[in-house]
């Protein structure tokens, strides 16, 4: 199995990554259960909701409130807050979109985004990335982006390209591009982490067709799952 992470976050005390497609679509819900148990995860303290490229964000503030969550229908939102909530966490699925992961060195606090274009638009990573910043926490933050779409692939319109920041798009072969890296990265920055604390593999879904599912690629509807756990 492989997983896609960052050395600092599992130095935090958390477990979490972005799987490679070989394990399968997990759009198909069954088969994510046997990638926690073999993680020593119990799937039913992994949260979930419905995406909707949107910046919404739901928060856990206590294990109390994420087993009540757990209880209810599925919410619709794109990025997940905990705080002091250990023996809980979440997942998100993609297929070019960014998987954004927050923490701090302690593991105290920790977010999960699902940044489509749309939410990165909307200033999901900035939004999430404050929220923590607001939780009261003292330690510095860190980010990881996971596999997702770059900007040797991701051609788009000039109704979308007037969405990001300058810096951010550029053109090639007279077509347009947009580096969401570039974008996600100067929003984590707006909201106080230091640059060197921004993690941003260029792996990018689309060109990577052995170890990624990609929309925009095959355009199919398979995910890869990325997830977040912080073990008690």
């Amino acid at each position: 199995m492989k997983i896609y992470a960052d050395n600092q976050m599992l130095a935090a005390g958390l477990i979490g990554g972005t799987l490679s497609r070989q394990t399968g679509n997990m759009r198909e819900t069954a088969l994510q259960t046997p990638i926690y148990q073999e993680l020593d995860i119990p799937p039913e303290k992994i949260l979930h909701f419905h995406q909707t490229h949107s910046d919404k964000i739901i928060f856990i503030s206590s294990p109390d409130e994420a087993r009540t969550f757990a209880q209810k229908p599925l919410q619709e939102a794109d990025a997940w807050v905990f705080t002091n909530c250990p023996g809980w966490g979440a997942a998100v699925l993609t297929a070019d979109c960014v998987p954004l992961f927050l923490w701090d060195n302690t593991g105290t606090v920790f977010a999960l985004a699902h940044c489509g274009w749309r939410g990165v638009a909307k200033k999901l990573p900035y939004k999430t990335a404050l929220a923590l910043k607001q939780s009261g926490i003292k330690n510095p933050l860190f980010a990881f982006l996971g596999p997702h779409i770059q900007k040797c692939c991701f051609e788009v319109q000039p109704d979308t390209a007037c969405q990001f920041s300058a810096q951010s798009v550029f053109h090639r072969d007279g077509k347009i591009f947009v580096d969401l890296n570039a974008e996600i990265r100067l929003q984590l920055e707006q909201a106080g982490l230091a640059p060197e604390n921004i993690h941003a593999p260029n792996r990018c879904t689309c060109c990577d067709k052995e170890n990624f599912f990609s929309w925009r690629r095959d355009h199919i509807r398979q995910n890869l799952l990325s997830f977040i756990y912080k073990p008690l």
